[in-house]
């Protein structure tokens, strides 16, 4: 009976089948492997910066930085990014570009701490102190007494979410007619539902004004919620992007932290009442969506 089995699969096997199915496993597996050694991870201690790759780890002494630049717009293959560049003792020059880091903002408070001390003092620092640098973790609060304003039109009648709804729409008209669904089948609809909400939702945060907060929530992830203090926002740029429906907003924080949340959900009279109701709490706001710009990744 064995025999017979390995008979069959001698029949059945197919070299072209078999090359394809392995040039993709192939593909898959490099391309994973860039990826991931292309996001790198940062780690500080007290005497060193370590920027580890999958491949390889740079280790950076703190007392032989020289300079640092903490952020420049660089125009890489056509694409604006941040960058933040480290120029070492021995005049080594390292670029670090920010959206290849989490939270890449608590690196700048520290590399902003050295500059500040190496130019106002002129000494090496040897070792840091990162509790007393870097700012304590917060927790959010709102008190049932604090005044809210909400921009938001509707994320439904917007042309991002028109677009997302129909094709809701059309993937269960399809698959509903059918008279039996097999597992298979039935495990395609959330499938294809949750690739949707990756693809549009981006463009579907809507923005909260508190007394003391700016929070930005989005329609269809209602569970994430993002805070940002008033007092530590620096400045407000309302940007519009090549072939973006709504807007982008990026909220630029005293503390280095760059973000960025596109909304399709507004209309002009709720963007010109967010933009007022910022510069009534002194935050600059600065609006050149009237034309198109090039994106910035942060």
């Amino acid at each position: 009976m064995f025999n017979r089995f390995m008979e069959e699969s001698r029949t059945k096997f197919d070299i072209p089948t078999f090359l394809v199915l392995s040039f993709f496993i192939l593909l898959l597996v490099t391309t994973t492997l860039f990826v991931t050694n292309f996001f790198s991870n940062i780690e500080v201690n007290e005497k060193e910066i370590i920027i580890k790759n999958v491949f390889s780890k740079k280790v950076i002494r703190i007392e032989n930085i020289k300079n640092i630049i903490l952020s420049e717009i660089n125009d890489s293959y056509e694409i604006l990014v941040d960058r933040t560049r480290i120029q070492l003792t021995n005049n080594e020059i390292i670029n670090l570009y920010s959206f290849r880091y989490q939270d890449f903002f608590k690196l700048k408070i520290i590399l902003s701490f050295i500059n500040e001390t190496i130019k106002s003092e002129n000494i090496k620092i040897v070792k840091l102190n990162l509790d007393f640098i870097l700012p304590q973790k917060k927790t959010f609060k709102i008190s049932s007494y604090d005044k809210t304003k909400t921009f938001n039109f509707s994320h439904v009648l917007s042309p991002t979410g028109i677009i997302f709804y129909s094709f809701i729409l059309m993937i269960l008209y399809s698959f509903f007619p059918i008279e039996s669904l097999n597992i298979y089948t039935t495990l395609q609809i959330p499938v294809l539902i949750t690739l949707l909400i990756l693809l549009f939702s981006n463009d579907m945060n809507y923005f909260i004004i508190t007394d003391n907060y700016l929070i930005v929530k989005n329609s269809i992830r209602f569970w994430e919620k993002k805070y940002f203090e008033l007092d530590q926002v620096e400045s407000i740029n309302i940007h519009r992007h090549f072939r973006q429906f709504g807007k982008s907003v990026l909220i630029k924080t005293k503390k280095f932290e760059n973000r960025t949340y596109s909304s399709d959900n507004l209309l002009n009279k709720n963007w010109k009442e967010f933009k007022s109701e910022l510069r009534i709490r002194n935050i600059v706001v600065l609006d050149d969506s009237i034309k198109t710009t090039k994106k910035i990744i942060y």
